[in-house]
């Protein structure tokens, strides 16, 4: 074996510890932004959060609120704006302008940019959703 020649084994050896250090520093950059980025004081926000409604219902009889007990906002052409603190949660809630109607649904962290999600497949859920829904209109009228 002449003093030039590169050993195989030796290279597939440095690719693999290459490899390696690669997955573990973007799985430490991953980890830092998941977890680390959020500890730290809540800072207030802007919140822009949009409504993808997939049920019978038009979107003013849900309202977007800021968990646990933070401000709330109906939503308007699908979108809602409400101030909320990072490392908290926002979560879809039924509107209070209709007090029979009840509805707790999607739920995401507080960022710039939320989407939450209206669902109103399961059938049980959906048939007292619809009943509250009726009794709430009634009720006002």
């Amino acid at each position: 074996m002449r003093t030039n020649d590169i050993d195989p084994d030796l290279i597939k050896k440095a690719l693999l510890a290459l490899m390696v250090t690669v997955l573990v520093i973007l799985g430490g950059l991953f980890f830092y932004f998941q977890v680390f980025s959020r500890i730290g004081r809540p800072v207030l926000i802007a919140v822009e959060v949009t409504l993808q409604n997939r049920c019978e219902f038009p979107d003013d009889v849900f309202m977007a609120k800021a968990m646990p007990a933070g401000p709330q906002a109906a939503f308007s052409g699908g979108k809602a704006r409400l101030l909320a603190y990072t490392g908290r949660r926002v979560k879809l809630v039924a509107n209070s302008r209709y007090p029979g109607f009840n509805f707790e649904g999607d739920e995401a962290n507080v960022a710039p940019k939320v989407t939450l999600e209206a669902v109103c497949e399961n059938q049980q859920r959906f048939r007292d959703t619809s009943k509250s829904i009726r009794e709430g209109f009634n009720s006002g009228n």
